[in-house]
């Protein structure tokens, strides 16, 4: 008798092991498929505009991780009455830090959509728009002399 409930135990487990693989390839299958073009995509998928990626390639990141690389061992570099500091790059967003060196300029007299505007100058450059389509994207970050500070994002989506 102890035989045979041995032999139904066994069955028990080897029936459950093979319901659980089956679970787990159909949880796969799920995850991998691409959704239909019925509209049926998943939130984030239909959150992001068509031309921006939902994964950046790897070559580009390779690329923009070593330009980053050369670009840091040049700073901190003057421009006007800006100190470009730092460009670092955190998950799929590259952060560009400037301390203004103004003592006149700060916060209340800074006009983030005016400098947005001039950044999407840069959508025109082959690479930065390569980037910025590629699913990257940058903040430009300004450090005023009393310490305060503004973000201006710059995205695929400014790039028309």
């Amino acid at each position: 008798m102890t035989g045979q409930l041995l032999s139904v135990s066994a069955l028990k487990v080897s029936a459950m092991k093979k319901i659980i693989a089956l679970f787990c390839l159909c949880l796969l299958a799920a995850c991998n498929r691409q959704p239909d073009e019925s509209g049926a995509a998943s939130a984030e998928a239909a959150s992001k505009p068509r031309h921006m990626p939902l994964a950046i390639d790897p070559v580009l990141t390779t690329s923009v991780d070593q330009q980053l690389l050369a670009l840091q061992k040049k700073l901190p570099q003057q421009h006007k009455q800006n100190l470009f500091t730092a460009a670092v790059r955190h998950n799929q967003t590259i952060y560009y830090s400037y301390t203004m060196l103004d003592s006149k300029r700060n916060q209340a007299n800074f006009n983030p959509a005016s400098v947005k505007k001039d950044l999407e100058q840069a959508c025109r450059q082959p690479l930065t728009r390569r980037m910025l389509l590629g699913g990257f994207n940058f903040v430009y970050v300004y450090t005023f002399q009393d310490h305060s500070q503004v973000s201006v994002p710059l995205s695929g989506k400014d790039c028309r």
